[in-house]
């Protein structure tokens, strides 16, 4: 049975090409990532290990979120709340069930790169990417899981092919890479589901409110990784 969302026309709503594109020089403009995509041990390290504190606290702040059903029961009707959450779950469960732990994957990568410490090493810029994953603004929280899920895919397709990356890892792949590129055959994808109750969650505004929000969250990454050189890779930056 097709899972129901609460907006038929997401695709056309949201300008996605653009918001990919962004995404994309994001990615592509971060000496850290170039550095790893060349096969830079010391810059795949430090992206294991500067990023890890958010990747293991993402999940748990999606966990913890509550979502209350009211205001969307006011605008769609209960019954049509209780059909789309339900169809939701259901695709939430069937996602997780076929690609696991995205934590537990990188972790594992992380082991087959050689890493056993996973102190976090206190970078600001990825504690304010953790700070943003727990906000209580659904709007907020849900343009902040869509632009984590875009800069993962973007970020995904720029290693995974890498094969100077992948060489570095024990079993010669990133899987946490390779997860994140997984097709999305038998329903919507996270990004299909986080802008969608973005757009229902907000109570006005229209699409340009929530890709500006999605942009916000891929300057806190740009930020982020930044902030990882200076700490864990200081001749970069000497």
């Amino acid at each position: 049975m097709p899972v129901e969302l609460f907006h038929a026309d997401n695709v056309t709503f949201f300008d996605l090409p653009a918001l990919r594109c962004r995404a994309s020089q994001v990615v592509r403009a971060s000496p850290l990532i170039c550095r790893a995509q060349e096969g830079d041990r010391a810059a795949a390290v430090a992206l294991e290990v500067g990023f890890w504190p958010f990747v293991r606290e993402f999940e748990i702040a999606i966990d913890r979120q509550l979502l209350p059903r009211q205001q969307l029961a006011d605008k769609f009707g209960e019954q049509r709340v209780r059909r789309v959450f339900s169809g939701m779950a259901r695709a939430v469960c069937d996602m997780k069930q076929e690609e696991g732990s995205h934590a537990a994957h990188w972790m594992q990568d992380a082991r087959c790169l050689g890493i056993n410490d996973f102190a976090d090493p206190g970078i600001a810029g990825v504690q304010a990417l953790i700070d943003r994953a727990y906000t209580k603004d659904l709007p907020g929280f849900f343009s902040m899981l869509a632009g984590t899920e875009l800069m993962a895919e973007e970020l995904a397709r720029f290693l995974v092919a890498a094969k100077g990356f992948t060489d570095l890892f024990s079993r010669r792949r990133w899987v946490w890479g390779e997860v994140h590129l997984m097709g999305d055959e038998h329903g919507p994808s996270h990004l299909d589901i986080d802008l969608d109750l973005a757009r229902a969650y907000q109570a006005s505004g229209g699409a340009a409110e929530i890709e500006a929000m999605v942009r916000e969250t891929f300057a806190l990454f740009a930020r982020a990784a930044d902030e990882v050189v200076a700490a864990l890779l200081p001749e970069l930056v000497a």
